[in-house]
């Protein structure tokens, strides 16, 4: 089987094309450094999944780009996405600060990924 996916071990977001059978990787391209591949194995054979996504910033046409500290399951990637399009954090806000503790109660916090004065 094959499909396409955005790696988010980092804020680069490359565009993976991932070749698969069953949950075993046969092949990635697409991926700008090694991580990526780590990246499709675990999307392919895991019930959570890496999230990382951008929220605006309250006062600012300025994005924070946020990650969660640890995988979510798969099936909260939804909500998660719809959190984060309506959540808005003020200003300043530094790299690491928790944005949220329990997000999507999940038990997994939300984390900033860029310091904005």
């Amino acid at each position: 089987m094959e499909t396409k996916m955005t790696c988010m071990n980092c804020r680069r977001g490359c565009t993976l094309e991932v070749s698969y059978e069953g949950n075993r990787l046969i092949s990635v391209t697409g991926n700008g450094c090694g991580r990526g591949k780590a990246f499709a194995e675990r999307e392919i054979s895991e019930t959570k999944a890496s999230f990382l996504s951008e929220i605006r910033l309250i006062g600012s046409k300025e994005f924070l780009p946020v990650k969660t500290e640890k995988a979510i399951p798969k099936e909260k990637v939804s909500e998660a996405e719809a959190f984060c399009k309506g959540f808005r954090v003020p200003i300043p806000i530094r790299i690491g600060d928790v944005l949220v503790n329990d997000f999507c109660q999940t038990g997994v916090r939300l984390i900033a990924l860029k310091s904005i004065r």
